[in-house]
């Protein structure tokens, strides 16, 4: 099944290695179509920009004016923190199935940037508490956010090496370095875990 020029079978997979939780279950659903409270929205006026669309999910996403207004920003974010670069914030960004699945940045920062813009539009579509503020597009919260998952990889990482070592009596923790350090290094830091 072929959707957005997406092997829908194939991004499921990619989805699938994806650590960030809350940004691994916002593609889930974006690529299943199953986010609650845009589904039946079908060639009507966006309630964000105003502008006539057919499928809710490329527009809130890519297309509307809010996310076009903020594209800038999104692109100088993953420029920033990963090796792939983006010229364009589109549907073939968001096809992670795409790239490399020893790549673990880049599937990432997609997740947490897909998380953060379904914040920002589920407040825009639905928020009636108007003294809740509005969710905006910033790259340190990205930013932030990728270095913690970081963290949370390298104490796993460290972790199993320890097991290796105790319980397997396997020593091979330069290995473990090299392939943490080749799927986890970014621009600021080509080596996450020093060997």
């Amino acid at each position: 099944m072929v959707r957005y020029n997406t092997a829908i079978p194939k991004v499921f997979i990619n989805i699938n290695s994806i650590s960030h939780q809350k940004g691994r279950n916002t593609l889930f659903r974006f690529f299943s179509r199953s986010l609650p409270g845009i589904n039946h929205e079908r060639d009507t006026r966006c309630k964000i920009c105003g502008h006539l669309f057919r499928d809710p999910y490329s527009h809130l996403f890519t297309l509307c004016q809010d996310i076009l207004y903020i594209e800038k920003t999104i692109i100088s974010t993953v420029n920033k923190l990963s090796f792939i670069k983006i010229h364009r914030w589109s549907m073939d960004t968001l096809d992670i199935s795409k790239y490399n699945r020893t790549e673990r940045i880049f599937p990432n920062l997609i997740g947490i940037i897909a998380h953060q813009l379904w914040k920002i539009i589920c407040h825009k579509l639905f928020n009636t508490d108007e003294s809740k503020p509005e969710p905006k597009f910033e790259q340190k919260v990205i930013e932030t956010e990728l270095l913690n998952l970081i963290e949370t990889e390298k104490f796993i990482t460290l972790k199993k090496i320890k097991h290796d070592e105790a319980i397997l009596k396997n020593t091979n923790q330069d290995l473990h370095k090299y392939k943490f350090n080749k799927a986890w290094q970014t621009p600021a830091a080509p080596n996450p875990l020093p060997i």
